[in-house]
């Protein structure tokens, strides 16, 4: 191994953050020298900027009537509620569709409406909203359909709910640039060309909010219920990987987590919350991220989305938790199928007589014998991150095949998949992650294109696997002190990662591993333990060097009430 790499054979550089900025920002009250450099790092070029970055407020909230479509909306609703129309809200499967139907669901039932919903069944419909449930709203008398999440590129479903009697309503954030938006719908979606909001990267359930906002307008308690719908727009936002350096994002985030955690919740929230191993009264938005979101993602994967609209909006205390744990055994469900798909993948990928690995990684299955379509983005997202390529995890049944896809900065997955377009029956997604469906029998073919793609994009030199460090520190600032310092910067997500520390000189006291594949550390001189996730491979190299050098980050550990520093390793470079 290369010297200058790491054990996972990466190397590392230290972020430079600009003199300039850091110095500028020298008096900001109450802030160390590395939150101010990890401020620099994020954009920050003044005292002004750091307190906007630090100090979300609701004053970083724009108002909805700036929002395309908002006020013809607001007005076919409102023809609705006057002719006791039947109104259904069609939305995504993932956690934004989810959050916005709640959202949807409880405004509409506060003006008055009757409202049914509609999640489509991954297998069934798969993404989008579909001529199927266009259909099934015109055959259920409905005459106003809204979607939220979806719609956007669905030119065909809004057609032919026009052409069925039903309006439709979009509350969208999928447009790729330079595409157009559905005739015969009312579009509320920021990124189209004739919206002039403010926030382009607002997630649907933001979206939804905004909506919601405009129709309560009059509502004697519009605040409340505003500050209380809050709590699932923070939940969709993080969980949807939006920006959370634009400041609108942040304040959602930092609103509704305020609101969980120091307002009373309903039955059905705490359930979950309860159920994910979130402490309440302290969730953060990596519980969002890493647990909360991944649970309620499980029941669309491997059941269904309804099962989380029937948890939040329930009002009775065991029948919630009893829905909780029925969430729960999704998951675990979810895991064991995920493990399962990984480990087989992993084998074939690097067994001795493998091929080297290519520039794309495409591996497809039968749905039948493990490859379920719903957890193909999370084992393409490991195996990403796994071999630093774009991986595409593809999952048929018969003549078709649908998968999903996760890239990397080099290669924007969007753009690689253009060059295949011929091949694909639909697929749509953003620079990091995309989704598919193609003819089972043009797997091959897929295949080998995006790989002749992927070598003309990156002129068939692959990126090397790098990290990149916010801050250089010693191993005795692994403290309380510097974790409650870069605290001020959540809430942490897309564009505002938990800051990275590159720890320098470090002894190790003891290793011991966790249930064989965990590795936890003591570490000479810092107040905190460090733990490395499937890091238990690499103990016998750590204990033979004289020192270290770590890269992770920090977080706290509330137990019983005390609160201990945990320090979590991505990578270590023997010195």
């Amino acid at each position: 191994m290369d010297a200058n790499l790491s054990l996972t054979g990466a190397s590392w550089k230290k972020e430079g953050a600009d003199p300039k900025h850091t110095k500028s920002m020298a008096g900001l009250s109450g802030c160390t020298k590395e939150l101010i450099e990890c401020l620099a790092l994020r954009g920050a070029t003044s005292i002004e900027d750091a307190e906007r970055i630090l100090s979300p407020s609701i004053d970083h909230l724009h108002h909805s009537s700036s929002m395309h479509g908002v006020d013809r909306a607001v007005e076919r609703i409102k023809l609705a509620v006057k002719n006791s129309e039947s109104v259904r809200i069609v939305t995504d499967y993932d956690v934004d569709g989810t959050t916005s139907s709640l959202i949807l669901q409880a405004t509409l039932r506060l003006l008055g409406l009757s409202v049914t919903y509609h999640i489509p069944n991954r297998k069934g419909e798969g993404y989008g909203f579909s001529c199927i449930a266009a259909q099934k709203a015109a055959d259920d008398g409905v005459g106003l359909l809204i979607t939220a999440d979806i719609g956007v590129r669905d030119h065909a479903s809004v057609e032919l709910s026009n052409e069925l009697g039903v309006d439709v309503i979009i509350c969208d954030h999928h447009l790729p640039a330079g595409e157009s938006v559905p005739q015969g719908a009312i579009v509320l979606c920021p990124p189209q060309e004739c919206c002039d909001y403010p926030n382009p990267s607002l997630a649907a359930c933001g979206v939804s909010l905004k909506l919601a906002e405009a129709l309560l307008a009059e509502h004697p308690k519009r605040d409340l219920i505003i500050l209380s719908l809050m709590k699932l727009v923070a939940i969709g936002t993080v969980a949807d990987v939006v920006d959370l350096m634009n400041p609108e994002n942040r304040a959602l985030v930092a609103l509704g987590l305020e609101q969980i955690n120091v307002t009373r919740n309903a039955p059905g929230l705490n359930a979950l919350l309860e159920v994910s191993g979130a402490t309440l009264g302290a969730v953060t938005a990596a519980d969002i991220g890493f647990k909360i979101g991944p649970r309620i993602n499980a029941a669309g994967r491997i059941s269904s989305a309804t099962t989380i609209v029937d948890l939040i909006s329930c009002k009775e205390h065991d029948k919630a938790r009893a829905i909780a744990n029925q969430v729960e055994k999704l998951n675990l469900e979810r895991r064991a199928i995920q493990e399962a798909l990984l480990d087989e993948i992993s084998a074939d990928l690097l067994g001795p007589e493998a091929p080297p690995v290519p520039n794309v990684i495409v591996v497809s299955g039968d749905e039948q014998l493990g490859w379920h379509r719903g957890i193909t983005g999370i084992v393409a997202a490991r195996i990403r991150d796994k071999f630093n390529r774009p991986a595409l995890v593809v999952s048929y049944n018969g003549d078709t095949a649908v998968g999903s896809m996760r890239s990397i900065p080099a290669l924007h997955s969007v753009h690689l998949l253009d060059s295949c377009s011929d091949l694909l029956q639909k697929y749509g997604g953003h620079p990091a992650a995309a989704g598919f469906s193609l003819p089972t029998d043009k797997v091959s073919e897929f295949r080998e294109r995006l790989n002749i793609k992927a070598g003309e994009m990156l002129d068939d030199e692959q990126p090397p696997h790098s990290y990149t460090a916010d801050l250089k520190v010693s191993p005795e600032r692994l403290n309380i002190d510097l974790v409650d310092d870069l605290a001020r910067l959540e809430p942490h997500g897309k564009g505002n990662p938990r800051p990275r520390l590159w720890v320098v000189g470090v002894k190790i006291s003891s290793a011991n591993t966790m249930k064989d594949v965990h590795l936890k550390l003591r570490l000479k001189g810092a107040n905190a333990e460090a733990i490395w996730w499937k890091g238990a491979q690499y103990e016998p190299q750590l204990l033979e060097a004289d020192s270290v050098d770590l890269l992770g980050s920090l977080e706290v550990n509330t137990w019983g009430g005390r609160r201990r520093v945990q320090f979590i390793i991505s990578d270590a470079r023997l010195n």
